[in-house]
């Protein structure tokens, strides 16, 4: 994504979040704003304790109080997802951003003889998964709004 369309996008999901603030009533603070730009511009997926460490590498001023009740705000607002990979991490939840993302799903590789330690996270999206929605949605009668779907594993030798 070039420079431009980076700067498009954090401005449009800074509109979202503030949208969201007036809406429920929460104050309008910067850090929420330095936050959010710092998830936005990660490649990646992060936890609560990434996250501080950048901020506090970064020379920003916020606990780590501060960071987990935002997340739960940009979670609500729909700006990151949680997952739960499953690896052994003092916060054992990672996120990611989501405004912009379609919909996908994760194989998480563990390193081998580790313990849940985590080597490698794949993104992927196969359209037989969206056959099988479908399929469920008429079984059902239901409208599926979203999904999440996990595969662990370790890589071959």
């Amino acid at each position: 994504m070039d420079t431009l369309q980076k700067e498009k996008n954090i401005t449009l999901i800074k509109d979202v979040l503030r949208n969201y603030l007036l809406e429920k009533g929460f104050r309008n603070t910067p850090e929420r704003y330095t936050i959010l730009e710092e998830i936005y511009n990660m490649d990646h997926h992060f936890n609560v304790d990434d996250l501080y460490l950048l901020m506090m590498q970064k020379k920003y001023h916020v606990s780590k109080a501060t960071i987990y009740n935002t997340i739960e705000i940009f979670l609500d607002a729909g700006l990151i997802r949680k997952h739960q990979f499953g690896e052994k991490t003092l916060t054992s939840s990672s996120y990611e951003k989501s405004y912009f993302d379609k919909q996908h799903d994760h194989l998480v590789i563990y390193k081998k003889g580790s313990d849940k330690e985590i080597e490698e996270i794949i993104e992927f999206c196969d359209p037989r998964i969206q056959g099988i929605k479908e399929a469920i949605e008429e079984a059902f009668g239901v409208k599926i709004d979203s999904h999440s779907l996990y595969f662990y594993g370790t890589k071959n030798d």
